[in-house]
């Protein structure tokens, strides 16, 4: 299977950077972890209550699991369709993780942050490092911690998805993506998970408030020259 880290995205970025310049205001907020730590879950009860933070819609090769929808949590499509957009250029991060291909086109996170709006995903840990270069002052990067290895252990294991192997591959690949939590913005610690999703909506509304999204109302105040 071809490394998919190693394809050109800057195309996409320079595109999508270009487009970001009409939208001051907006910023993403990409959500890593490993799996089984909840980013997903945590996501999508924050997509819930906040109106304007919006999902960035991703493309993946994995087969969707029952919650599930086309086209609202993911774009579900053949390796065959996934590496023909690689060769399109049209990923603005794309990795392969555990066997299947993810990615986020350049139209997904534009459509997201358009007219100003906040864009929440959650990534695998390896695709911080993309969004933070992608994004530079736009990306607040959150990682998500399990309470304890057991935790994490028991929430692997409730998915009952895994072949023995496989979920010992996941326990090993989960405890060394969990040592790079330092290189995020910000913590939370998923013990439970309602606290974890008002610790999430308070961190989006307070970067909503950070001095340099300000610039339009403090121009408007006639305080900031364009």
């Amino acid at each position: 299977m071809r490394i998919v880290e190693k394809t050109d995205n800057t195309q996409a970025v320079k595109a999508l950077q270009k487009r970001l310049l009409e939208n001051p205001r907006a910023f993403a907020v990409v959500v890593a972890g490993p799996s089984g730590v909840g980013k997903t879950t945590i996501c999508r009860d924050v997509l819930e209550t906040e109106s304007d933070v919006y999902r960035c819609v991703t493309t993946t090769t994995r087969q969707p699991r029952p919650e599930e929808i086309e086209g609202i949590e993911r774009h579900f499509v053949s390796q065959d369709a996934f590496l023909e957009m690689l060769d399109r250029g049209v990923f603005i991060e794309s990795a392969e993780v555990h066997g299947h291909l993810y990615g986020a086109t350049l139209d997904a996170v534009d459509e997201a942050m358009k007219d100003g709006h906040v864009m929440l995903m959650d990534v695998d840990v390896q695709g911080v490092a993309t969004w933070q270069k992608a994004l530079g002052a736009r990306c607040v990067t959150v990682f998500i911690l399990p309470p304890t290895l057991e935790k994490l252990e028991e929430r692997l294991a409730l998915r009952q998805t895994e072949t023995v192997s496989n979920f010992q591959l996941r326990m090993k690949n989960a405890i060394e993506e969990l040592r790079q939590a330092s290189l995020c913005d910000y913590i939370i610690v998923n013990d439970n998970l309602s606290d974890a999703v008002i610790s999430l909506q308070t961190i989006i509304r307070a970067e909503r408030h950070r001095t340099s999204r300000m610039d339009a109302h403090l121009t408007q105040l006639g305080l900031l020259k364009m």
